[in-house]
């Protein structure tokens, strides 16, 4: 009979790369927040990293150790400078900012604690659901974002669709960052986004001031589903999965009436499902498993990309296509109005 493991060795085998995982991301947010992660963009010895942030050298020394040990930094003959792929979270084209995704990951943590207790999305502060909201859109405000939206109509015939201009909607827009985005890379393009929030629609109007195009967004604090303009848009946005079950043959029926007769529909796919079909017990698939639990705890059901693609099917769409996974970015659901 094996002998039963050792404290030691469970806790090595399954606590600690956790632990670990949360230092790291402690030590990330610490020299984000003192500069130290834009100075290591440039890279330099230690006593010029000091230099440039004001903290001691010996700091410097100890947390660039550290973060070259978990691959956040290339440390070579006595340079130290970030990796490509942490670099790449920092350049103006990024989806969304660092900090933004560090407070999400603390906003996403407390409600996993607070999901037996029966909490919901309702029952969040303000703050945190509009830094939630931020965290998972494009940030309208990253000027290389925008150009990279604009730059893909040249491959990508959607967007080149929205290049020539129309009217975009979109249900569930949160805080538009997706609204606001698409309004820069494409200025012949107008837009409403519905949002149910008040929070965030205050939000959104906010950042169209800030950005100079409130002029050709509308945002309506409604129902998704309640919002009618039959046959006015050009193209729809469905945000569908953080629609719970009751909402979504409304909202979906909304999308179908207002759009025009060719137009064309489109709704993220939660997860990477590529990755998560070729590794089932990979990091996709546990990321995936794990922010399952707070749409489940808010009544949001888990659909596949077939089972999404059957909703649009029985509210009346056609030509239901899936693109998008692994490198060339999260799986969406097109499909367009007969």
């Amino acid at each position: 009979m094996d002998e039963p493991m050792s404290w030691f060795a469970a806790a090595d085998a399954a606590l600690m790369p956790l632990s670990r995982g949360r230092h790291v991301l402690a030590l990330v947010d610490g020299a984000h927040a003192s500069g130290l992660l834009e100075a290591l963009r440039t890279g330099g010895d230690p006593a010029a990293l000091a230099r440039a942030t004001g903290l001691p050298e010996h700091t410097v020394r100890a947390v660039g150790d550290a973060l070259a040990s978990t691959g956040v930094v290339d440390e070579s003959e006595g340079r130290l400078g970030l990796t490509p792929a942490w670099d790449a979270l920092l350049r103006d084209d990024a989806f969304t900012t660092l900090e933004l995704l560090l407070r999400s990951g603390d906003i996403e943590a407390g409600l996993l604690r607070s999901v037996s207790a029966g909490a919901d999305y309702w029952t969040m502060p303000s703050e945190d659901r509009l830094t939630f909201a931020r965290a998972i859109s494009p940030n309208p405000f990253a000027a290389g974002l925008v150009a990279s939206f604009r730059a893909s109509a040249e491959h990508d015939p959607e967007r080149a669709a929205l290049r020539a201009g129309g009217r975009l909607l979109e249900l569930g827009c949160g805080v538009a960052g997706r609204l606001l985005t698409c309004l820069q890379a494409f200025p012949a393009l107008t837009a409403v986004g519905v949002e149910l929030a008040d929070d965030l629609a205050d939000e959104a109007e906010r950042r169209a001031e800030a950005l100079g195009v409130a002029d050709r967004l509308t945002v309506v604090r409604s129902d998704a589903g309640t919002h009618l303009e039959p046959d006015s848009f050009d193209f729809g946005f469905w945000s569908q999965f953080f629609f719970p079950t009751a909402s979504r043959g409304p909202a979906l029926a909304a999308l179908f009436t207002n759009l025009r007769p060719g137009g064309t529909a489109w709704a993220p796919v939660l997860g990477d499902v590529p990755a998560m079909e070729a590794d089932p017990t990979g990091p996709e698939r546990q990321e995936y498993a794990v922010f399952r639990v707070i749409l489940d705890s808010w009544g949001v059901p888990e659909r596949s990309p077939a089972q999404l693609g059957a909703e649009f099917r029985a509210a009346g769409f056609v030509d239901i296509d899936h693109s998008g996974g692994g490198a060339a970015g999260p799986v969406r659901l097109s499909a367009r109005k007969p």
